[in-house]
């Protein structure tokens, strides 16, 4: 069972959050307990807007769910069936050995149902705590409109707008005050692995390395003392010829070159020079800029300063405007690229078809406009922005900052061509070179963003070290499993990654706890092969011996209720309840 999830993964979550549920209606049958399930699910609801850990459960979770959240968000037609459900809830999860190891204890947990109960039911009777889907949700039914009949709906909003039907005008002015002032959208802070960095050593020599740095060397070495522009602002022909053959560029294009535009590697060099400000234009010359000088001799600061003006030169490429008017696809490549940047960091060093950017950028703006832009972009549009985005990729391996290979996989590429909404997907693959995770991580760090160190996750729950290391490449997760089974000590990490490997279904989490149990020795070893001999086989997780049922389920321990552990009455069934919550929150 899978209880810890990624931000987005609605689906992942609605998958598991139907099994729990089931599990939870067949062990609260089977204890006699009798509680409203919907409520159950809101709470897990909660839990998955709030951190995304359901077996994290703290007294202070209790208290914000049932003193804010339920208040605001659960349309509750009895607030007294809430705390039993909360109660079962927490005996459920305890007795399938599901809290992780920073939750409170059960009884702490029950005890603070109890001490938030009364805040609870003041947050449901006081409607200016709703928030506007649920005010209205509440005023449907008070009023006995059907939601599912949307002319009904209408007909009814209708007659509120015209002051006819009698809602709570004030608490309806507090709910959209707080929503007016509730900003936009969220801020974009993405979770990103801990990656271990290169070495000062092999920095240098990747630096050095680049053919990138070495040819823009060699420009600004060319334009010494200045040379003469056109009045347009290009460099005239016979120098630009004299610069492909300076630099060997543009080879197959220096016969037929009328201008200096027609020799694009030039072009584009140029470009970057004075993106990465070595170079400059003051008075109709290109000038080298002084300041610039000594970085030509510290090849790791001078392949920083070119690294970090790759979305500047997107910009100037022009191929993103379409008859002197913004494209309707793109976004400026100074926006589009630490899109990419952190997309490719947060695979540590992993693997990345291009087709997943070009889908992210095609959301973005979607999101931005409020609506499908990109189906109104033309194919020529389209075409023109990946010929931009291939020709900086293009740069950016001549740097030596990404590596770019191509998939050849028939399904792979089926799946790409349904990413990418064509039928001609591009099988590009882009990975970053030790080099490019160094120069991202610094990026990432300039802009706020937190960057874990390797070994930072040691203290994490395991199946939280798992989620986040899954979609990291496999050298680099391992390496941080293997810091988290060394944090602790032998004994305790095996019966962590047991406990964790009894209810595991997610092949790639159970290699990556396959793996840690390895670090921890013989004993580690030992487990290990018994849950490979076993991986086949039904998963449950045991109860206590002398509480072990014939039966697959777990023992009963008591009624819901009463944290000492004295039964109480359960409540009657109640015909579902209705909220209006997105699993996202």
């Amino acid at each position: 069972m899978r209880l810890v999830f990624t931000p987005g993964d609605d689906q992942g979550y609605a998958e598991s959050r139907s099994r729990l549920l089931e599990q939870f209606s067949l062990w609260s049958r089977r204890r006699r307990v009798e509680v409203d399930t919907t409520l159950v699910a809101a709470a897990l609801d909660y839990k998955y807007a709030r951190d995304r850990r359901l077996g994290r459960w703290t007294r202070g979770h209790i208290a914000d769910a049932l003193g804010m959240w339920f208040p605001r968000k659960v349309t509750v037609r009895e607030p007294d069936d809430v705390a039993p459900a909360f109660h079962a809830l927490i005996d459920f999860v305890d007795e399938h050995d599901w809290f992780d190891p920073q939750s409170h204890p059960a009884d702490a947990l029950h005890r603070q149902v109890l001490d938030s109960t009364p805040a609870l039911h003041d947050g449901l009777a006081d409607e200016r705590n709703y928030d506007l889907g649920k005010f209205w949700g509440v005023q449907l039914h008070r009023h006995g409109v059907d939601p599912a009949d949307p002319v009904a709906v209408q007909r009814f909003l209708d007659r509120a707008g015209a002051g006819e039907t009698d809602v709570d005008r004030h608490a309806l002015a507090e709910i959209m005050r707080r929503e007016a002032q509730r900003p936009a959208r969220a801020e974009w802070n993405p979770e990103l692995p801990p990656v271990p960095m290169p070495g000062a050593a092999a920095l240098v020599e990747a630096a050095e390395r680049s053919e990138a740095l070495e040819l823009l060397r060699k420009l600004t070495l060319w334009v010494r003392a200045g040379r003469r522009l056109t009045s347009d602002g290009r460099l005239d022909r016979t120098d630009a010829l004299d610069l492909a053959a300076h630099l060997q560029l543009d080879h197959i294009y220096r016969e037929t070159a009328r201008t200096s535009d027609d020799l694009p590697e030039v072009s584009l060099l140029l470009r970057w020079a004075r993106s990465a400000r070595l170079v400059r234009v003051v008075r109709g010359r290109l000038l080298p800029v002084k300041s610039a000088g000594p970085l030509l001799n510290r090849p790791i600061e001078l392949w920083r300063r070119v690294f970090e003006s790759v979305g500047r030169l997107g910009d100037s490429l022009g191929g993103t405007d379409v008859f002197g008017a913004p494209s309707l696809f793109g976004m400026s490549m100074s926006q589009a690229f630490p899109m990419l940047w952190v997309g490719l960091y947060a695979t540590g060093g992993g693997q990345v078809p291009l087709e997943h950017f070009h889908r992210q950028v095609r959301d973005a703006v979607n999101d931005e406009a409020g609506c499908v832009v990109d189906d109104l972009a033309g194919d020529v549009e389209q075409r023109l922005w990946r010929r931009d985005v291939t020709a900086l990729l293009d740069a950016c391996e001549l740097l030596g900052a990404i590596e770019l290979t191509e998939t050849l996989d028939a399904d792979e590429l089926d799946d790409l061509s349904a990413i990418a909404h064509r039928d001609d997907p591009d099988p590009t693959v882009v990975a970053l070179t030790p080099m490019g995770l160094w120069a991202v991580h610094e990026y990432l760090t300039e802009q706020g963003m937190h960057v874990p160190a390797p070994g930072e996750l040691a203290d994490e729950d395991l199946e939280y070290v798992c989620v986040r290391m899954a979609g990291v490449r496999p050298d680099v997760a391992e390496a941080e499993l293997a810091a988290w089974a060394r944090a602790r000590s032998a004994g305790d990490a095996v019966r962590e990654l047991d406990r964790f490997l009894r209810r595991c279904e997610v092949p790639s989490h159970r290699g990556l706890a396959l793996h840690a149990l390895a670090e921890t020795g013989p004993a580690g070893r030992a487990v290990a092969a018994r849950h490979r001999l076993h991986v086949a086989e039904p998963m449950t997780v045991p109860a206590p011996a002398a509480q072990r049922p014939a039966g697959p389920a777990p023992a009963p321990r008591s009624a819901v209720g009463d944290p000492a552990g004295h039964p109480s009455a359960a409540p009657h069934p109640r015909a579902p309840v209705r909220h209006n919550l997105e699993p996202a929150g």
